[in-house]
Formats: C-alpha cells, sequence, structure tokens
C-alpha cells in the first residue's frame, strides 16, 4: 500500500464500486460502465498530477472533483432506480464526500506554495 491517504482512499473506493455494480441489472449497463470509467479516470488523474507543475496541477485536481460529482450522480440514480438500497447509497457518498475534502486539502496546499 501506498503511503498517500487519496491513492488508498481511491483504491478502497473502487473495490467497493465493483461489488456493488456486480448486483446492478445489466438494463442500467451504461451506467455502470460509466461508473468503472470513472473511477479508473479519478486513478488516472491522481497520478497524473503528481508529473505536473503547479498552474496544470490545479486543473486537474478540479478535473477530480467534477469526476466525483458524476459518480455521485450515477449512484443516486441507481438509488432512485431503486437498483441499490439508501444504506449503500449513503455510504458511498460519504465516501466519495471524504475524497472530495482531500482533494480540496490538496488544492489549498498547492495553493498556498
Amino acid at each position: 500500500m501506498s503511503n498517500f491517504v487519496l491513492e488508498n482512499k481511491l483504491k478502497e473506493i473502487d473495490i467497493v464500486t465493483d461489488k456493488i455494480i456486480l448486483n446492478i441489472n445489466n438494463k442500467y449497463k451504461t451506467i455502470k460502465n460509466n461508473i468503472m470509467d470513472s473511477n479508473y479516470r479519478l486513478l488516472y488523474y491522481l497520478y497524473y498530477t503528481n508529473t505536473l507543475e503547479r498552474p496544470k496541477r490545479i486543473y486537474i485536481q478540479r478535473k477530480m472533483l467534477v469526476e466525483i460529482k458524476l459518480l455521485d450522480l450515477y449512484f443516486y440514480k441507481l438509488y432512485t432506480y431503486k437498483e441499490i438500497s439508501k444504506d449503500k447509497y449513503i455510504a458511498i457518498s460519504k465516501k466519495y464526500i471524504t475524497i472530495t475534502k482531500l482533494i480540496y486539502g490538496w488544492i489549498k496546499s498547492e495553493s498556498r506554495v
């Protein structure tokens, strides 16, 4: 495991998301694919951001925040379609809120430097 907290949280949520998505009806295949793509895109952005200079880094960090908002929307849709329970939706949303806070803290620390 990495010492980078955000990386660990993203990997953890990816595993949880995989378990949830396995039980979703194939009728919502587009949403399932979008969730998987967004999760991988978040990890990609995380690794890519660490290779950039500060102005570009903040731009990519903001893109990560957009991906998280989209992921929350996808899970909300699944909740409204009764594909996941309220408890699962709340649990996954809390994880995304934690990741959002970590990214905002990262952006704030980048802005100070």
